[in-house]
């Protein structure tokens, strides 16, 4: 006789109820946001900053559970000025606890060039972003610039400590002009030379004309990568990261333009994950497990489905850190009342400040319980038993997964917009 467990088990708490409810009077139950409500106010504390150091209840608990942790996933709305600076003292006061690494929203290779970079403090990353051809994606936001800066300064010397593991917007032509100065064969070179062609003529057109869709990320084409890479059987390991990333970043931007945005996505989250593995790899081969901090747009750091319906890095991380015993903690990080972010403008390259977009819509149960005058952040898992699994729908997906996903959220309110380096 086979026995259904969910079923059986359903039946037992239905029967357990009934009893329960015929051994008392029925009390009407608070709507479920009240209740939400009523338990982020109990799981908030508040965090200081006098603009250099950071303190309070809300550091510690922060502190306390990125010592805990094998990962530390910040999940960001992007622009937010204080933000860098929050995980640049996270990251100096955890790097005696054996945090190592810095995973960034760049292309591995980019990440390299960055790394170097920084070794000369923010200078040094004012001075390779004077190449038009080395702009990245969020670091050139001043203080994006000086986390970098900051994390090298404090980071174990002679070891990267840069992960980057997305696709490469901006720096095409920064990395292949790496790729010409490797050695390859006669029929690569010819290739490389059609790719660097085309790379540059869209980007003097988009000099021209300031339209995005000339940026070679969004509308170059794959298949010049690929004959790259066919003439040169035995490419360096290097080299091929770097062809791995140019091939990936205009496959994955080829099918957004062509409007087809869920594919999309799933191809840039596995590129994601496909990155973190061989950075883990590497290190696993030489006998270290390091600890690590990521800092990604939120989409990017939940743990779970993300908003685009993706599986990206914040559900592969928990499942690194659990083999080798370790756990992941996911902080969200959102402006709050009265704050602006800088907002990335395409057609000239640059960030202006504006409002800080629609991250908090269908939030407002929890994230309207922050302290009205100081930084909160609101420990979300003892808000996990008002929304079980099965109330998931009925709670909303966004609150859902903003509970499931996250372990806390830090509201910074009165936050201000990042700056052009």
């Amino acid at each position: 006789m086979s026995i259904h467990r969910r079923a059986m088990l359903g039946s037992t708490a239905a029967a357990l109820a009934a009893s329960s409810v015929r051994a008392r009077t029925p009390a009407a139950q608070p709507a479920l946001e009240d209740r939400l409500a009523e338990a982020a106010r109990a799981a908030r504390h508040r965090l200081d900053h006098d603009g250099v150091r950071f303190s309070g209840p809300a550091w510690d608990l922060l502190l306390d559970q990125g010592r805990q942790a094998q990962f530390f996933l910040l999940g960001e709305a992007h622009g937010i000025a204080e933000n860098p600076k929050l995980a640049a003292a996270l990251y100096a006061a955890l790097a005696p606890t054996g945090y190592e690494k810095l995973a960034i929203e760049v292309s591995p290779p980019m990440a390299a060039e960055l790394d170097a970079a920084a070794e000369g403090g923010v200078d040094g990353l004012r001075a390779l972003f004077a190449d038009p051809g080395a702009q990245v994606a969020f670091f050139g936001m001043a203080e994006e610039a000086a986390l970098l800066a900051d994390v090298r300064r404090v980071a174990p010397a002679g070891r990267p400590v840069l992960w980057g593991l997305d696709y490469e917007v901006g720096a095409d032509r920064r990395l292949i002009a790496r790729l010409e100065e490797a050695p390859k064969p006669p029929a690569a070179a010819a290739a490389l030379a059609t790719l660097a062609a085309a790379s540059a003529g869209s980007w003097a057109r988009y000099a021209e004309t300031g339209s995005p869709q000339h940026i070679f990320s969004f509308g170059g084409d794959p298949a010049l990568v690929r004959a790259v890479r066919d003439g040169w059987p035995g490419v360096d390991p290097h080299s091929g990261w770097i062809l791995d990333t140019l091939e990936e970043t205009l496959e994955i931007n080829r099918l957004w333009v062509a409007q087809r945005g869920y594919e999309s996505n799933a191809r840039r989250a596995r590129f994601n994950r496909a990155n973190l593995i061989r950075y883990w790899q590497a290190e696993r081969a030489e006998g270290r497990a390091p600890r690590v901090m990521f800092k990604f747009g939120a989409g990017h750091m939940v743990r779970g489905l993300s908003p685009t319906a993706v599986f990206d890095i914040g559900t592969l991380a928990p499942e690194i850190a659990a083999t080798v015993g370790g756990e992941s903690y996911h902080l969200l990080v959102l402006p709050g009342a009265g704050s602006q972010v800088a907002n990335f403008d395409p057609t000239v390259w640059s960030y202006r400040p504006g409002p800080g977009g629609a991250y908090g819509e269908g939030l407002e149960p929890i994230l309207d319980q922050a302290l009205p005058d100081a930084w909160t952040l609101i420990d979300l898992r003892p808000l996990r038993p008002l929304i079980p699994g099965h109330r998931l729908t009925a709670a909303g997906t966004e609150l859902s997964r903003l509970v499931h996903g996250f372990d806390a959220v830090l509201v910074m309110s009165g936050s201000t917009p990042s700056t052009n380096l």
